[in-house]
């Protein structure tokens, strides 16, 4: 009877005691489920960044080493291409002399020849920003005297 006593005078006072802990213990859940869905959210969107960066990382190695095997493939024609002309110079230089020795031989007036344009010819490099030097690290200048007369008469 105690007990029925208890709760006659108690009973709403217990009630609403147990209505506020209940609800205070399901918004704590509530706020702990959230948590868990955005750090689930977040770990996802890191996840597809993630993944999106490896994707852009694959085709930016594949694209590099396209350049890297096309600019090989440039230098080796444009050392090919300079060693031709450069027999090309000395063929024609070569070709002038004799010229000159049988002029002078057979007691003619030696041929004016005109001039060959400048060897080795100078590299021309695009012009460019110091942010762009910076980016892309310094570039090799020709190593040729832009003073020397080169023109082989």
């Amino acid at each position: 009877m105690w007990l029925a006593t208890a709760w006659h005078e108690w009973g709403d006072t217990i009630e609403w005691s147990l209505g506020a802990i209940g609800g205070w213990a399901g918004a704590v859940g509530q706020y702990r489920l959230r948590s868990q869905s955005n750090r689930l959210t977040a770990g996802d969107q890191a996840l597809r960044m993630v993944e999106a960066s490896q994707k852009r990382e694959v085709i930016l190695s594949a694209a590099y080493e396209r350049i890297v095997t096309l600019e090989a493939a440039a230098r080796a024609h444009a050392i090919e291409t300079a060693a031709t002309l450069q027999t090309v110079y000395e063929q024609a230089i070569g070709a002038r002399l004799q010229v000159h020795a049988l002029e002078a031989s057979a007691g003619h007036s030696l041929t004016e020849f005109p001039p060959l344009p400048p060897f080795p010819l100078q590299e021309i490099l695009p012009s460019i920003s110091p942010d762009e030097v910076l980016a892309t690290g310094d570039r090799a200048a020709s190593t040729a005297d832009p003073g020397a007369d080169n023109t082989h008469r």
